[in-house]
């Protein structure tokens, strides 16, 4: 294959105005409450090389646009509803706004790692291998400690002073005094690099992402570790997020990749098993493809036992007529018949075509659904035909 120069140069030039260090830093953040996520990636624009800022609140299965100005190195939620911490060229910025406008809080030179604490207004950073503190969100930091290592990555855990520090040899540090002093709990014994690290949803879960793609588990404190998982993601382009979630089991893991022809995708990966097994959610992408799918004409709902189960023929063409690929769909519900379908109306999604709405059939509301089919650019198709029922009868 002979590549095209004008093609190289133009995947260059969009490499070096990306964010910096994508392969490693850290653009993936859970919010305050469960099924809330924060994700910075690849802008739904045309072959730019922008990023913007994206906000689900249905554990990764849609999203929508908070902010696309905004640049971001390094990302973390805040201890209350719609707090947010970022970072972009050693400065440190501060949103109650769910990131739809940041203020400056500090300069912190020679930044290596942040994350948020336990409680409100608690940050930590590692600056040059000082581990700084602070309690006015960012305004003041003092110096707690220093790091026994180089620290890639950083997270809180579940008790006020708990700090994990994951450091660039495969080695991980665990602190309960607010970073004053480290115990060395983890050694992967291969000298790669430790990209990501996050708590899990129970006090001494530990998840972290090392070299080669890999996802570690540790249920204790770092005592017994283990590899759950490898991505088949590109050598030279690594994930660049990785947060645990509010439930046993959950994690999630951040993919932004852009080929030799400019093209790029963001896609969240979901794990509900400890990361054994991952289901994939396309975030973004600056495709030229923007056509939507054809939407569900034929959404029908039946009684089933104590729930409501809803169905439709499978989507596979976009509005073109020309074949789509359709990974999922997301349905809503309502208690208006005339409801436009939104993202505070999303109840779940289906990877095939049907969904039942457990326990809903004995409610005394009035519940009326909607479907969306989504193709693998993110595209959604136009809202279906209604279904619905009142007082335990069904209208089609």
């Amino acid at each position: 294959m002979k590549w095209n120069p004008l093609i190289i140069l133009i995947a260059l030039s969009l490499l070096v105005l990306l964010p910096a260090d994508i392969c490693a830093y850290k653009r993936l953040s859970r919010g305050a409450t469960p099924g809330e996520l924060y994700v910075y990636g690849i802008a739904n624009s045309y072959l730019t090389p922008d990023f913007y800022l994206y906000r689900s609140i249905d554990y990764g299965h849609t999203f929508s646009l908070q902010n696309d100005t905004v640049v971001i190195s390094l990302i973390s939620e805040g201890a209350i509803a719609g707090e947010l911490y970022k970072t972009y060229s050693n400065k440190l910025y501060y949103s109650d706004t769910y990131g739809t406008d940041f203020m400056q809080k500090n300069n912190l030179v020679d930044l290596e790692a942040l994350t948020s604490g336990y409680t409100p207004g608690e940050v930590y950073s590692s600056v040059d291998y000082i581990i700084k503190y602070s309690i006015d969100y960012g305004e003041n930091f003092v110096e707690q400690g220093v790091s026994p290592c180089w620290v890639r990555s950083m997270s809180v855990g579940h008790s006020s002073g708990e700090l994990y520090c994951g450091c660039h040899l495969g080695d991980v540090y665990y602190s309960d005094d607010y970073g004053e002093t480290f115990e060395h709990i983890i050694d992967l014994e291969t000298g790669w690099d430790l990209y990501l690290i996050s708590w899990g949803s129970e006090p001494g879960e530990i998840y972290f992402y090392g070299e080669n793609n890999r996802i570690y588990y540790s249920p204790n404190y770092g005592d017994t570790v283990y590899e759950q998982h490898q991505f088949d993601f590109f050598d030279w382009m690594q994930a660049s997020g990785l947060t645990g979630g509010f439930t046993p089991g959950e994690i999630y893991v951040l993919e932004t990749f852009i080929d030799l022809y400019a093209v790029g995708d963001t896609y969240l990966h979901h794990s509900t098993d400890y990361g054994q097994t991952f289901t994939p959610y396309h975030v973004s992408s600056n495709h030229f493809d923007t056509l939507c799918p054809q939407p569900v004409n034929d959404l029908t709902c039946t009684p089933s036992d104590s729930s409501i189960f809803l169905e439709w023929s499978p989507i596979a063409k976009n509005l073109n007529n020309q074949t789509e690929e359709v990974p999922y769909y997301v349905v809503y519900r309502n208690l208006d018949p005339d409801f436009e379908p939104s993202t505070a109306d999303s109840i779940g999604y289906a990877d095939t075509n049907s969904y039942i709405d457990l326990n809903s059939r004995w409610s005394t509301q009035a519940y009326y659904y909607v479907v969306k089919a989504v193709d693998d650019s993110g595209n959604k198709s136009e809202a279906s035909n209604k279904a619905g029922r009142f007082n335990h009868n069904l209208i089609n």
